[in-house]
């Protein structure tokens, strides 16, 4: 065993040393480098694997254990940076708070010049150079003198192209107006030297707004400003840094930093000790992060608070929904659309904790008039509520001071009640009238300014905590400030450029003709009084005969009232259109009853106009079937009376160019009409007009298991003159609600097929295949589905999981909420020639929805398939308490409507009690 041990020590060795000798061989003797730095490598991965995700003031985050439980948001940042010099020296566990910028003043930064505060867009550096025979000298980047850099670019960074230590060459002119001597010069050679300092000389401002302070406003300063005239405005630069960001460390914080981490020992500090490395003490050293580390301090929405997280047990939220709220914002009550008045009725108040669980909100309300002046503290539903549009502040916003008058005219719209009104305007006249001293202050200085101009830097109490530009911070009510993007920028832009403006506003007024000349080519006023040649027609009115039979066949009974359109046809014939003898019998022959068509071409532009067709005094007045027959609403019907369509004023609408598009475009039109009287699912119902074959109207049913379920969805749609080539025009008839996120509340719907979002394939509009049926099966399956969520841009990739799927029953809860305001809408403003239908739909679904709405407030999810055999256990903890407050109090309103409209629901009741 001695032996074998022995033996195989002996041949490990001398493999060993073989091997040794082959590395030699293969890598030149370099092998010994490379074992060597190995170490060191594995120190770089694992400072790579230390990464830390940065996190700024104001940031949604959860924590890493439990990505589905509540949110917070970032109210502090503590950062320590590791630094490494241009000389390869390293300082560890370095706090932010002694960095400094190599420029005092950077693109972004906001900045003050009298009352009016800038964004910064382009700066001029300034530098100042020490030449190699001591000399010293400031002068400007973009002066007369020509600035050649002459050692390697340390820093690689395009918005720092001059800094401390860089070695530059200077070609001065003769006489050089622009350089300031700080030591006289020796000769006139002087021209090779070192950047000691660098900051920022000419600066170009963009104005953004002016603080208005008793009224008064000054005219905006020229955009070109000399550094030294502006007042720098910043919160949180300390949270600012980044990984391979450049900065300065002050020599003193060098030694101050040495001697409090114990590097240096048992000596007094100063600042003439030379550093090491730095061959030139005298300048400022520049350095960049090559490692941070973070603590986070959040405030959580139930209104607790963590200290000190390592950021690394935080995660980024990327979506927040909007019922979503945080300690400390200000919301307002939801206005429905049945309110008559929302703006005076609206309460608003500031959230003091949130369970995001069960979707409440606790309030602190602080206006509520039925109280008086007592602010109350209530439990409601989130679904109730919205950010206050006019309250809705974030850290890092700037913001003016709202001017005393102001203030008073608000609350006498009842907005804030009067104790608060009288702390208003003690605190606002101690502030404008007199300053520490008890001077007057109405003649306004520098200083007055600053303190009317600052940055939110937190909230606390129902306050807002501002840092105003004269360094003070001070507590503010939301309503005595206003944000810098609230104000009026017309007006500024009149104050920097009036001659810009008066072009902008001719620009626009010729925008305008010109769309108002376009409207009047695309609708087509028609004289039905006069008549050229009746004669002349004789064929054309031969071929109208055979085009009212066919349509008849398909639309029902119409005869007079479809022929009486072309008699009234007046002017020359061909100028409006109206089809020669030979174009009459081309469109008998390109069309069979299977294709029916109705009229010729100077019907279309008769169906185009606005202006609803005149009859004779000896007319008979044929009404819609539809209208005689309310418990058969059909399906599909023509109708007379465009009034209240969205597309009723031509938009969108061209010419028809050429007989041969007008033929298309007849035959694609009569195309879709058979279409969708053959194939129209028992779940739509389509209107098309007598006096506007452009336009259509259709009424959507929410189908089984999706948050629409028995509601009624209408959407108004118009045929362009290039149509199939270009997809339909769509708008949905919101009642100012967003029900869906393809549904915005003005009406703009986003879909594929519609060319209104991106999409490939058979998503798209096809002008070959596509028709109107398909759009509004899409609108009914793809877009009114079970889960709406997942609709979102970018969201279908959260199919699934568990954060996608917490989102998607919030989201389905919210929605089927308006689907309930929706329908009152519905009931209170039917649109035209869809009375009965809304009337007959919802008497024949109220059952339901009253039953769904019974199920849902105890505890049933959205869409679950209730009956009366389920019981609570079956659904338990389906849907959150703050949904069933809502939908408690939606109930009443919607049983209020249904009676309203002649539904009898005292046995519902009776019944579900």
């Amino acid at each position: 065993m001695d032996l074998l041990d022995s033996d195989f020590d002996s041949l490990s060795e001398s493999d060993s040393s073989e091997d040794h000798d082959d590395i030699e061989s293969l890598y030149g003797g370099q092998a010994c480098t490379i074992f060597s730095s190995l170490e060191e490598t594995i120190e770089k991965i694992d400072d790579f694997l230390l990464f830390e995700r940065p996190f700024m003031h104001g940031d949604i985050v959860c924590l890493a254990s439990d990505p589905l439980g509540q949110m917070g948001k970032v109210i502090n940042v503590g950062l320590t940076v590791d630094l490494e010099n241009i000389y390869g020296r390293k300082i560890h566990n370095v706090s932010s708070k002694n960095l400094q910028k190599i420029r005092s003043i950077s693109v972004g930064d906001y900045v003050v010049n009298g009352a009016w505060l800038g964004k910064v867009e382009k700066i001029v550096d300034s530098i100042t150079v020490l030449f190699d025979d001591g000399t010293k000298s400031e002068l400007m980047t973009i002066g007369p003198e020509k600035i050649i850099v002459i050692s390697p670019d340390a820093l690689e960074d395009s918005q720092y192209p001059f800094y401390p230590g860089q070695k530059v060459q200077v070609e001065l002119p003769s006489v050089s107006k622009s350089v300031i001597w700080l030591c006289p010069p020796r000769n006139n050679k002087k021209k090779q030297g070192t950047v000691c300092n660098v900051d920022a000389g000419l600066v170009y401002v963009d104005w953004l707004g002016c603080a208005a302070i008793n009224g008064e406003k000054w005219s905006a300063p020229p955009c070109l400003q000399d550094s030294k005239n502006l007042t720098l405005l910043s919160c949180f630069p300390h949270a600012n840094w980044q990984l391979g960001d450049w900065c300065v460390l002050p020599v003193e914080q060098i030694f101050t930093h040495a001697f409090s981490t114990g590097l240096v020992r048992g000596h007094e500090i100063s600042k003439n000790i030379p550093l090491r490395n730095n061959p030139r003490p005298d300048f400022q050293e520049i350095s960049v992060i090559v490692q941070t580390r973070t603590k986070i301090d959040v405030q959580w929405q139930d209104g607790s608070q963590s200290v000190g997280l390592e950021s690394h047990s935080l995660l980024p939220v990327n979506i927040v929904d909007i019922h979503d709220f945080w300690t400390d914002t200000f919301v307002m009550e939801k206005g429905t659309c049945d309110d008559s008045n929302v703006s005076c009725a609206q309460r608003w108040g500031v959230v003091r904790s949130v369970d995001s669980k069960e979707r409440t909100v606790k309030v602190k309300w602080c206006n509520s008039s039925a109280f008086g002046d007592k602010e109350i503290e209530e439990i409601v539903s989130a679904y109730e509520l919205v950010e206050h549009p006019e309250y809705s502040y974030s850290l890092g916003d700037a913001v003016f001071r709202m001017q005393r008058s102001i203030i008073l005219d608000l609350a006498d719209e009842n907005c804030f009640n009067n104790h608060t009104i009288s702390k208003i305007c003690l605190c606002e006249e101690s502030h404008l009238k007199v300053n520490d001293n008890g001077e007057d202050q109405n003649n306004y200085t520098e200083s007055n300014f600053l303190s009317h101009i600052g940055l939110v830097v937190g909230f606390k109490d129902g306050a807002i905590e501002v840092k105003w530009a004269t360094g003070a911070t001070s507590k503010v009510a939301p309503y005595e400030i206003y944000r810098v993007d609230k104000f009026d920028d017309t007006a500024a832009t009149s104050m920097l450029n009036d001659e810009n403006t008066q072009q902008s506003n001719g620009d626009i007024a010729a925008q305008g003709n010109q769309l108002v000349g376009q409207k009047g080519k695309d609708v087509l006023d028609l004289n039905y009084n006069n008549l050229k040649d009746s004669s002349s027609y004789s064929l054309s009115q031969v071929a109208i005969g055979v085009f009212t039979s066919i349509t008849s066949s398909l639309l029902g009974s119409l005869g007079s009232s479809v022929v009486c359109g072309y008699k009234r046809a007046s002017g020359d014939g061909q100028k409006l259109g109206i089809p020669n003898e030979e174009e009459a019998l081309e469109l008998c022959n390109v069309h069979t009853v299977d294709e029916p068509l109705v009229d010729d071409d100077s019907e279309i532009y008769g169906r185009m106009t606005s202006e609803p067709r005149p009859r004779e005094a000896n007319e008979e007045i044929i009404l819609p079937s539809g209208s005689k027959l309310p418990e058969l609403f059909r399906q599909f019907d023509m109708v007379h009376g465009v009034s209240d369509h969205h597309f009723v004023d031509g938009s969108g609408m061209g010419v028809l160019q050429s007989p041969q598009m007008k033929r298309g475009w007849l035959k694609k039109v009569h195309q879709e009409w058979s279409i969708l009287k053959k194939d129209i699912p028992g779940t739509i119902y389509v209107r098309i007009y007598e006096d506007r074959m452009d336009l259509l109207r259709a009424a959507i049913v929410g189908a089984p298991g999706t948050p629409y379920h028995d509601g009624l969805f209408l959407f108004d749609i118009c045929l362009p003159p290039q149509y199939p080539n270009e997809p339909p025009m769509v708008h949905y008839n919101s009642g100012g609600l967003r029900i869906n996120p393809n549904l915005y509340e003005s009406g703009k719907v986003c879909l594929s097929i519609l060319n209104t979002w991106t999409g490939s394939g058979t998503e798209v509009w096809n002008p070959g295949s596509s028709t109107i049926l398909q759009v509004l099966l899409s609108l009914q399956a793809l877009v009114l589905n079970e889960k709406p969520y997942f609709n979102e841009a970018g969201y279908d990739s959260l199919i699934g999981k568990a954060e996608g799927e917490k989102n998607s029953i919030s989201y389905n809860e919210n929605a089927f909420l308006d689907s309930c305001r929706s329908m009152m809408y519905l009931l209170r403003k039917p649109p035209k020639h869809f009375e009965e239908l809304v009337k007959e739909h919802f008497k024949g679904r109220c059952k339901n929805i009253l039953l769904a709405c019974n199920a849902y407030m105890e505890g049933a999810p959205i869409g679950y398939p209730f009956g009366d055999s389920k019981t609570k256990q079956e659904y338990q903890n389906g849907s959150s308490t703050g949904f069933k407050i809502m939908l408690r109090k939606l109930f009443p309103k919607l049983v209020e409507a249904f009676s309203d409209n002649g539904v009898d629901c005292s046995q519902m009741l009776d019944k579900l009690q």
